[in-house]
């Protein structure tokens, strides 16, 4: 009696499964992405009819220029993601939705070397005392992307535009001197003060705007 139950169960998990199985292999596309998370690639594997799943692969790093609490930086945005995304396809329609989850490398560097004096927290300090400015700060290591696309099929080229939110958590930041006062407790104190306020200027960037061009050759 139990065999046969076994067996009934087995039958019935396998034919509940039975409509992933057939979707589970087979190839949706392969195509190219530019946004706002840098330059990379994708894969689509199709699991149901209306559901595709995509491996992704993007990065860039973008050079820049910020002032922040009145100290000017030569800036690097370096961009470096990859993850899965699942879409949410509905037939006919152009529209659909998607979500997913990424290994985030996301992080920002700035460096000054200031020429005249500046104030870095509550104080005024020399080019000398002050040296180089390093800043380095980074986000979360998972990701989290929700969003919405069009797409526009072209026989078998597909193309799509896609946006939503990346969030990446709250910024930490590293923020060092290379000057004669570099050590001095009074002005590791006043770095302390100066590195809350590029947090407070990179906050926004938890919440990143994610919008990406895509091209696809679809099986």
């Amino acid at each position: 009696m139990k065999t046969i139950t076994t067996a009934v169960s087995a039958l019935a998990l396998m034919s509940a499964l039975s409509p992933v199985a057939a979707f589970a292999i087979e190839p949706a596309w392969v195509g190219v992405r530019a946004g706002t998370n840098g330059v990379g690639g994708e894969v689509g594997v199709r699991i149901l009819p209306t559901i595709v799943l995509r491996g992704i692969g993007q990065g860039y790093d973008y050079g820049y220029d910020q002032t922040i609490d009145g100290i000017a930086y030569n800036g690097t945005l370096k961009l470096g993601s990859y993850g899965l995304q699942a879409d949410f396809r509905p037939p006919v329609v152009p529209f659909y939705v998607t979500a997913g989850i990424f290994a985030n490398d996301n992080q920002f560097d700035l460096v000054a070397t200031p020429a005249t004096n500046v104030m870095i927290g509550n104080t005024s300090y020399t080019p000398a005392q002050v040296g180089t400015l390093n800043t380095k700060a980074t986000f979360d290591d998972v990701a989290y992307f929700v969003g919405a696309g069009v797409k526009l099929d072209l026989g078998p080229i597909e193309t799509a535009l896609e946006a939503g939110v990346y969030y990446q958590g709250d910024p930490k930041v590293v923020y060092t001197s290379t000057g004669l006062l570099a050590s001095n407790p009074s002005f590791q104190t006043d770095l302390a003060l100066e590195t809350a306020k590029i947090v407070d200027e990179l906050d926004a960037a938890r919440y990143w705007p994610m919008v990406t061009l895509q091209g696809r050759y679809k099986f």
